[in-house]
């Protein structure tokens, strides 16, 4: 049994042209293949996109031959364009031409398909291509686009990265244009319609292997808001290359519609780098100290305690005592008393008598714990009547957010290192591919581009519907 796939292309003009796209055989016995194979689907949408394509091309060009006043414009030379698609790499023949002496223009000739085609690469293929690559590694990327689509080759891991770069690069192109502060005057901000239920934001950091200098680590800070009206975002950013990240932050909050009377609580582990990102940025905001970054501090001190007890019993018992009593004080917000508690600890451990061989480690952690909380006092709150309310009181749900923006694809293997840069641009993707956005990026540059379905952007309110 043969088959041959045929295209018809009826133009604007009246004319029908009907192009060969694709034969093959099926010998009718029962051992016979059914249906196409993955083989033959490749060549037969590679052999339809590039008819497709130079149809288009042809008609494109051929419409730019005559100029508005009738005269046909004089051919210069040829060329080709190597045009990226899912469907694989087209050479279109481009066609140069002289202006018309009719036109203002301060060059001699131009390309109809350059205007056509500003970008060799189509959108698909790049949005496929940054989704992707933000899930799994570059050289996975390349060989799954091998795989299941008739992609060229050449594409590999350094053309899948530089496309996402591109992609990125975009992302924070329009970034500059959005504020980085609650705009308006706050005389009429009480006056702005009641908000929505309280949002929670979580900023935490993790560290990436630094491919420049091998043996050191640069931070990487990612967080997460949500409230219970609407969905949460998730962000990241590597300080170092993000000069502006309040406005990134500010995004998005703005995109969980977030007004300027509109409760807010920002929960982080007290460093600098990340409070400072938080402070001075929205006036109806809470801050407060995450109340997991202070009890595993307290556990390992309670674990040095333990090994005290052992060597020194009584001195043991009573600086055990002292943190459990430190901890029940931070616990409802007594900063002073838990001071206090961590000062007797250490003069308690102060003692050159004591035979615990950690002494000198054990002093360090309670002064190192002891200048946290007096740093980070003005942030404790009492985590006992917040829980009380139901509001939250613990990044938790940021360790998992650095899970799933930063481990799960940076750093699944210990091996892998980065760029400073090269990271910051995959966070850009990922948390976009995370929050569901990517693809509206994509429709918003490329208006006629349809990436999914009104279902999927829309699921609650077609349940409604149905």
């Amino acid at each position: 049994m043969h088959f041959k796939i045929q295209l018809i292309v009826d133009d604007d003009q009246g004319g029908i042209k009907t192009e060969d796209v694709f034969n093959f055989e099926r010998v009718g016995k029962q051992a016979s293949l059914i249906g196409l194979s993955l083989m033959e689907s490749k060549d037969l949408l590679k052999s339809l996109q590039k008819q497709i394509v130079l149809c288009q091309s042809e008609e494109f060009s051929n419409s730019h031959r005559h100029c508005s006043c009738s005269q046909k414009r004089r051919i210069k030379g040829y060329t080709n364009i190597q045009f990226r698609t899912l469907f694989g790499i087209v050479a279109i023949p481009s066609i140069r031409l002289y202006h018309c002496d009719c036109d203002e223009s301060s060059s001699k000739t131009f390309s109809p398909l350059e205007q056509w085609l500003p970008e060799h690469v189509s959108p698909e293929l790049q949005y496929i291509e940054s989704k992707w690559a933000s899930m799994m590694s570059y050289g996975l990327t390349a060989k799954l686009l091998q795989d299941v689509l008739p992609i060229n080759a050449t594409q590999n891991a350094a053309t899948v990265r530089n496309h996402l770069h591109k992609i990125a690069q975009r992302q924070e192109d329009e970034l500059a244009e959005q504020p980085e502060w609650i705009s308006g005057c706050p005389r009429d901000w009480g006056n702005l319609p009641k908000p929505g239920k309280p949002i929670t934001v979580g900023i935490d950091g993790g560290y990436l292997r630094n491919w420049h200098a091998k043996n050191t680590n640069f931070e990487v800070i990612a967080g997460k808001s949500f409230s219970k009206t609407t969905e949460s975002k998730r962000f990241g950013f590597i300080q170092a290359i993000d000069r502006k990240p309040r406005r990134r932050l500010m995004h998005v909050l703005s995109e969980q519609g977030m007004q300027a009377n509109q409760q807010i609580t920002f929960l982080s582990d007290g460093a600098d780098n990340v409070r400072d990102l938080q402070y001075m940025m929205y006036p109806e905001s809470e801050h407060v100290l995450d109340w997991f970054h202070i009890t595993m501090r307290l556990t390992v001190l309670s674990q040095f305690a333990k090994g005290l007890t052992h060597s020194d019993p009584a001195v043991g018992k009573e600086v055990t005592e002292e943190l459990e009593s430190t901890k029940w004080y931070l616990w409802h917000g007594n900063v002073i008393q838990a001071l206090d508690g961590l000062e007797t600890c250490y003069m308690l451990c102060d003692d050159e008598e004591l035979h615990y061989s950690n002494r000198k480690k054990l002093l360090r952690y309670l002064g190192e714990m002891d200048t946290y909380i007096e740093n980070n006092r003005h942030l404790i709150p009492n985590y006992g009547e917040k829980r009380r309310y139901g509001e939250a009181i613990s990044t938790g749900f940021v360790e998992s957010t650095i899970n799933e923006v930063v481990a799960k694809r940076m750093v699944k293997k210990q091996q892998m290192q980065w760029t400073q840069r090269g990271s910051h641009y995959l966070l850009q993707t990922r948390t976009a591919v995370l929050n569901e956005e990517l693809y509206e990026h994509f429709e918003r540059w490329y208006p006629e581009l349809k990436i999914v379905n009104d279902a999927k952007k829309h699921p609650m309110k077609l349940q409604k519907v149905a």
